[in-house]
């Protein structure tokens, strides 16, 4: 199984050597930098944030394919340097998140990333108040939610009775790019999401300044977890783990982001920040 960890920075502590690290800018040792192969993605990060290298490491899987290489599981592992999707809850609990020193990251088994088989891995799901679109709309456009969404379902990504559902919920998974996932499934979703970021910025969308510049990567967070959502729903019971992400921080405790809105609680800035740079 291949497993990539975006990093739009250069590392500040070793990944595991199983894992690469890939991004969509150079990013210093140790970081594959995508954009020479995939130009059209270069620097996107500031915009769609993890999406950007996410699309490229899609492309890199299908090239792959086409070349008839294999990697042999059929899953596929996606995180985000410091933020990781885990078999079982790790670390002290800091807000969402498990969270662990780097020093105590280096020690921590494979079999904590890598399930065995095809057991999916995802964050634990979160409610939010007082729904998901709701929740939106008080960080955000709630205009350019909805036509993402209504985008989403013209060009046959979702119903629009999924949606319905969805953004009337109460629940929602906090950075759902990263875990472990069916390798054809997950290239289908980067494919799907990248479809719709096309359409919805050849057509509706409105530039935004500041926080706001990068709504693109909030809209895609909520639509990868609808779709995430569609795939947990066909697993078998036991076919899947969602626990707390684990975090790594220089002190072992969450701290909000600095790119985080002005005047945030500090209790919303990761789902308002979900999308955008970590």
């Amino acid at each position: 199984m291949r497993y990539f960890s975006v990093a739009y920075r250069p590392l500040e502590w070793p990944l595991p050597d199983y894992m690469e690290a890939v991004s969509t800018r150079p990013a210093g040792a140790g970081v594959t930098d995508l954009s020479p192969a995939y130009p059209q993605l270069a620097g996107r990060d500031g915009v769609i944030g993890e999406y950007a290298t996410l699309f490229a490491v899609r492309r890199l899987l299908e090239e792959a394919r086409e070349r008839g290489e294999s990697s042999g599981s059929g899953m596929v592992g996606v995180s985000h340097y410091r933020r990781f999707a885990v078999t079982r809850p790790t670390g002290t609990r800091s807000y969402l998140y498990g969270a662990v020193t780097p020093a105590d990251f280096t020690r921590l088994p494979r079999d904590l990333f890598v399930p065995g088989g095809s057991t999916v891995v995802f964050p634990t799901p979160v409610p939010v108040a007082p729904t998901v679109l709701g929740q939106y709309a008080r960080h955000h456009h709630p205009r350019d939610l909805l036509h993402f969404m209504a985008i989403a379902i013209d060009l046959g990504v979702v119903s629009d009775a999924r949606v319905t559902e969805w953004l009337a919920g109460q629940v929602m998974v906090p950075a759902a790019s990263i875990g472990v996932y069916p390798e054809e499934w997950w290239v289908r979703t980067m494919t799907d999401l990248e479809r719709v970021v096309d359409a919805f910025e050849s057509t509706v969308a409105i530039p935004r300044e500041g926080y706001q510049s990068r709504m693109v990567a909030f809209c895609l967070e909520r639509l990868n977890g609808l779709l995430l959502s569609g795939l947990v729903e066909t697993c078998p019971q036991d076919g899947y783990l969602a626990h707390p992400a684990l975090l790594v921080s220089p002190d072992g405790v969450y701290h909000p982001s600095g790119e985080s809105q002005p005047g945030t609680p500090a209790q919303d800035r990761p789902l308002a920040a979900a999308g955008g740079r970590r």
